[in-house]
């Protein structure tokens, strides 16, 4: 429960620094901007450079991964699939998405969103049985 808190904490004081931008403002947040959010979470995963919980960074990267996880594995048409919690952390995750942002310079100043959706659709494609247990409602 403290790291939830710490990750909507984090969420809410990195998300207030982001001026409005009416309407558009979630495209306003783009891939590049979601690589840079994760890139201090993956370095640490690497043991590369450490973190501390209070990175509003990293808890950016967290929540925005974690929120956009929650609602499209619920989406009766979901696209991906993902691994069970044993299999895939957080941190693996966010290097995923760091992954695929480099990979395609060209989809840098997309909405963070879709390139989270692409990253994940071309890592955890569903085969048909978990799209027609998901859409019956059943747990995949």
């Amino acid at each position: 429960m403290r790291v939830a808190n710490r990750v909507l904490l984090g969420l809410a004081v990195v998300l207030t620094a982001i001026p409005p931008v009416g309407a558009q403002s979630l495209d306003a947040f783009t891939a590049a901007n979601l690589r840079d959010a994760c890139d201090n979470l993956v370095m640490a995963v690497r043991g590369i450079n450490p973190i501390s919980q209070d990175d509003p960074g990293a808890m950016l990267c967290l929540g925005f991964i974690a929120g956009w996880t929650q609602a499209m594995e619920r989406h009766p048409e979901k696209s991906f699939c993902l691994p069970s919690v044993e299999e895939s952390l957080p941190g693996d995750l966010a290097d995923l998405v760091v992954s695929y942002v480099d990979g395609h310079p060209d989809r840098s100043d997309a909405p963070a969103h879709e390139v989270l959706i692409e990253s994940f659709e071309g890592a955890f494609p569903c085969d048909d049985q978990e799209n027609a247990e998901s859409a019956e409602g059943g747990q995949p």
